[in-house]
């Protein structure tokens, strides 16, 4: 069984409480299935790494348990069902509800990109051995034939063949276009039109043959960017440039070297998105929103006193958005916010209580998984920021009354467009009571 990254054996076996988790995993697997839905990863049974995801938060602040818990897993359309508490039939508001009026695409267990429908979350495995839940805001695919580069009149080659007929990144046969370059600094090519704005160009690429250089471009003819491909497809992109009106497009330094390509991708924003295939037109994703309200928030979150917590998975930064990893809004006036910050590099906890507002921040924060709690009061300096099993800030805050927030999960509690985490999330969960630092240490080492 393959563990997720930064995870050894499943603390069952090495702590106590692992059983009541995995007791607890299977009423909540259970009752989500009674009502229709997807387990991921459910073949693994309780040895899943999902699993012991969960138990590795259940068990690590015993015999403090949280009050709400998620590690994505179980999911249909229109919902995402926590692990604690266990999902009840006979109460639909005990559910975080999935919104996002179009299909989708997400990179399953098996390493293939595959087309989720409308209003389904996406637990994603792009790199992972072990899948998180991906949250986006809504993107365009300005590129034309996303998948055919043999389509002339949509792409225009020099100095390169291109034919589609090779296996693509979601499997299928006639997916990916192979193009073989037969001049040095070959290229392939597309115009797209756009006012001067941040513009990304990516593809999912292998090498098939040779070891020239290749090289992606935002803006063909003046700005190209390297990458290194190797026998397998793995996705890749240009970097974000403000550019306006011009090409984007692939270049082969090589005469006589092949490579495969698939879902190419051309979108105005700070940020590369999931794939959005194209045929003789631009292509929309819609948002994902995934929100919670009702009881799933007022009886589970600590009103005087608590303690949220978050596990993410961060790929990519943006010095233009801030992302939201929770968000417990009552309106812009009321709310607690964990979330990346327009600095990019940046995490911050921002409690807002009658308008008033007091951030803790951590900076230096580059790619990777990262732990982050929060552990809440009202008293002088209560308050404390941990990311991976270290005190980042304290400050003193007001709670504002959150009995009738909203739970917005990657999203603001409203659902407000650009807002979402654009990255993946692993566990969130919540306790009616501040953890002691030593406890916010312990969760988030």
């Amino acid at each position: 069984m393959a563990l997720g990254i930064g995870y050894s054996l499943p603390f069952a076996a090495i702590k106590s409480g692992g059983g009541q988790y995995k007791s607890l995993w299977n009423t909540a697997r259970k009752g989500a299935k009674a009502s229709g839905a997807t387990v991921e990863d459910e073949s693994a049974d309780s040895s899943s790494c999902l699993v012991t995801r969960g138990a590795d938060v259940y068990n690590d602040v015993l015999p403090t348990t949280p009050s709400l818990l998620i590690v994505p897993q179980f999911y249909k359309s229109a919902n995402l069902y926590q692990d604690i508490p266990a999902y009840s039939a006979d109460d639909t508001t005990m559910r975080f509800t999935v919104t996002r009026a179009t299909t989708a695409t997400r990179v399953n267990s098996s390493g293939l990109i595959e087309s989720v429908a409308s209003g389904v979350p996406r637990i994603d495995w792009l790199g992972q051995s072990c899948p998180a839940l991906l949250v986006e805001p809504s993107a365009t695919n300005l590129v034309l034939q996303s998948r055919d580069l043999s389509v002339s009149g949509s792409w225009t080659a020099s100095g390169i063949t291109a034919v589609r007929n090779a296996v693509g990144a979601d499997g299928t046969a006639s997916g990916a276009t192979t193009l073989t370059a037969t001049a040095a600094s070959a290229t392939i090519t597309q115009n797209l039109s756009h006012a001067s704005q941040s513009r990304i160009f990516g593809a999912r690429l292998r090498r098939v043959s040779g070891t020239g250089g290749i090289q992606l471009t935002t803006n063909g003819g003046t700005n190209y960017q390297s990458v290194t491909l190797t026998s397998a497809f793995a996705p890749y992109d240009s970097g974000a440039q403000t550019v306006a009106s011009g090409q984007v497009g692939i270049r082969m330094l090589v005469s006589g070297d092949v490579i495969e390509v698939d879902f190419t991708q051309g979108e105005v924003g700070p940020i590369a998105t999931s794939p959005i295939p194209t045929t003789t037109g631009s292509v929309t994703r819609n948002a994902d929103a995934i929100t919670a309200s009702g009881a799933l928030v007022s009886g589970l979150i600590g009103q005087t006193e608590g303690t949220i917590y978050a596990e993410v998975d961060v790929r990519a930064f943006s010095s233009s958005l801030a992302r939201r990893i929770v968000n417990l809004r009552v309106d812009g006036n009321n709310l607690f916010s964990l979330e990346m910050t327009t600095a990019g590099t940046q995490f911050d906890f921002v409690a807002t209580s009658g308008g008033v507002s007091v951030g803790l921040s951590a900076s230096g924060i580059t790619t990777g998984i990262y732990k982050i709690a929060i552990g809440y009061n009202s008293t002088a300096s209560g308050t404390a920021l941990y990311v991976n099993g270290t005190l980042r800030d304290t400050k003193t805050i007001a709670i504002p009354n959150l009995s009738a927030a909203v739970f917005g999960l990657g999203v603001r509690g409203d659902g407000s467009a650009g807002s979402q985490l654009n990255d993946r999330i692993r566990a969130v969960a919540l306790y009616t009571t501040r953890l002691t630092d030593s406890q916010l240490e312990q969760l988030t080492k």
